[in-house]
Protein backbone atom coordinates (compact mmCIF):
# COMPACT_ATOMS: atom_id res chain seq x y z
CA UNK A 1 0.00 0.00 0.00
CA UNK A 2 1.38 3.14 -1.30
CA UNK A 3 1.22 6.10 1.07
CA UNK A 4 1.48 9.86 0.09
CA UNK A 5 2.84 12.28 2.66
CA UNK A 6 1.90 16.30 2.45
CA UNK A 7 3.85 19.09 3.46
CA UNK A 8 2.22 22.36 2.78
CA UNK A 9 4.37 25.93 3.40
CA UNK A 10 3.98 29.19 2.75
CA UNK A 11 6.77 31.56 3.96
CA UNK A 12 11.00 31.65 4.35
CA UNK A 13 10.40 32.77 7.94
CA UNK A 14 8.81 28.98 8.46
CA UNK A 15 11.50 27.08 6.29
CA UNK A 16 13.45 25.97 9.25
CA UNK A 17 10.64 23.86 10.67
CA UNK A 18 9.25 23.03 7.26
CA UNK A 19 12.64 21.44 6.52
CA UNK A 20 12.40 19.78 9.56
CA UNK A 21 9.46 18.01 9.10
CA UNK A 22 10.44 17.38 5.11
CA UNK A 23 13.36 15.24 6.14
CA UNK A 24 11.04 13.57 9.16
CA UNK A 25 9.14 12.15 5.86
CA UNK A 26 11.64 11.34 4.59
CA UNK A 27 13.42 9.27 7.11
CA UNK A 28 9.98 6.32 7.77
CA UNK A 29 10.54 3.41 7.98
CA UNK A 30 7.60 2.57 5.66
CA UNK A 31 8.54 2.01 2.51
CA UNK A 32 6.85 3.11 -0.66
CA UNK A 33 6.33 6.32 0.38
CA UNK A 34 5.90 9.48 -1.73
CA UNK A 35 6.54 13.08 -0.50
CA UNK A 36 4.28 16.23 -1.94
CA UNK A 37 5.44 19.22 -0.98
CA UNK A 38 3.27 22.39 -1.88
CA UNK A 39 4.40 26.11 -1.78
CA UNK A 40 1.47 28.25 -0.87
CA UNK A 41 2.12 31.16 -3.56
CA UNK A 42 5.88 32.24 -3.23
CA UNK A 43 8.24 31.75 -5.77
CA UNK A 44 11.31 32.42 -3.50
CA UNK A 45 10.29 29.57 -1.25
CA UNK A 46 9.55 27.44 -4.08
CA UNK A 47 12.82 27.82 -5.52
CA UNK A 48 14.52 26.72 -1.98
CA UNK A 49 12.04 23.60 -2.16
CA UNK A 50 13.14 22.91 -5.13
CA UNK A 51 16.69 23.32 -4.62
CA UNK A 52 16.73 21.25 -1.34
CA UNK A 53 13.89 18.65 -1.77
CA UNK A 54 12.98 18.05 -5.58
CA UNK A 55 15.39 16.16 -6.96
CA UNK A 56 14.97 13.46 -5.04
CA UNK A 57 13.21 9.99 -5.29
CA UNK A 58 9.58 10.04 -4.55
CA UNK A 59 8.72 13.84 -4.01
CA UNK A 60 6.54 15.84 -5.72
CA UNK A 61 7.02 19.57 -5.77
CA UNK A 62 4.24 21.62 -6.49
CA UNK A 63 3.93 26.00 -6.45
CA UNK A 64 0.37 27.47 -6.70
CA UNK A 65 0.44 30.76 -8.55
CA UNK A 66 -0.60 32.61 -5.76
CA UNK A 67 -1.73 32.56 -2.32
CA UNK A 68 -5.22 30.39 -1.95
CA UNK A 69 -4.88 29.41 1.95
CA UNK A 70 -4.04 26.03 3.73
CA UNK A 71 -7.40 24.28 3.03
CA UNK A 72 -6.41 24.90 -1.40
CA UNK A 73 -2.64 23.69 -0.76
CA UNK A 74 -3.52 20.53 0.98
CA UNK A 75 -6.41 19.57 -1.25
CA UNK A 76 -3.63 20.58 -4.40
CA UNK A 77 -1.45 18.03 -2.69
CA UNK A 78 -3.84 15.56 -2.05
CA UNK A 79 -4.78 15.50 -6.17
CA UNK A 80 -1.00 15.09 -7.08
CA UNK A 81 -0.75 12.18 -5.14
CA UNK A 82 -0.48 8.68 -5.98
CA UNK A 83 -0.72 7.01 -3.25
CA UNK A 84 -3.67 4.55 -1.94
CA UNK A 85 -3.56 6.43 1.05
CA UNK A 86 -3.10 10.28 1.56
CA UNK A 87 -1.65 11.22 4.96
CA UNK A 88 -0.39 14.86 6.13
CA UNK A 89 1.66 16.85 8.53
CA UNK A 90 1.98 20.55 9.28
CA UNK A 91 4.85 22.07 8.50
CA UNK A 92 6.12 23.31 11.65
CA UNK A 93 5.57 19.53 12.67
CA UNK A 94 8.18 16.35 12.79
CA UNK A 95 6.89 13.05 12.30
CA UNK A 96 8.37 10.04 14.59
CA UNK A 97 10.14 7.43 12.51
CA UNK A 98 7.77 4.80 12.37
CA UNK A 99 4.41 7.29 12.59
CA UNK A 100 3.29 6.42 8.51
CA UNK A 101 3.90 2.57 9.09
CA UNK A 102 1.53 3.37 12.44
CA UNK A 103 -0.99 4.83 10.43
CA UNK A 104 -0.93 2.03 7.59
CA UNK A 105 -1.68 -0.82 10.02
CA UNK A 106 -4.75 0.94 11.69
CA UNK A 107 -6.06 0.78 7.74
CA UNK A 108 -4.71 -3.14 7.49
CA UNK A 109 -6.10 -4.14 10.87
CA UNK A 110 -9.18 -2.07 11.33
CA UNK A 111 -10.37 -0.87 7.26
CA UNK A 112 -10.83 2.45 8.43
CA UNK A 113 -11.85 4.70 6.16
CA UNK A 114 -9.82 7.77 7.86
CA UNK A 115 -7.20 7.78 10.05
CA UNK A 116 -6.07 10.73 12.77
CA UNK A 117 -3.34 10.96 15.48
CA UNK A 118 -0.88 13.23 17.07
Amino acid sequence: MQVSVVVCTYAMDRYDAFSEAVESVLNQTYDPLEVVLVVDGNDAVFERVREDFCGRENVVCHCNEENRGISYSRTKGAELAAGDIVAMIDDDATAEPDWVKRLVSVYEETGAIAVGGD
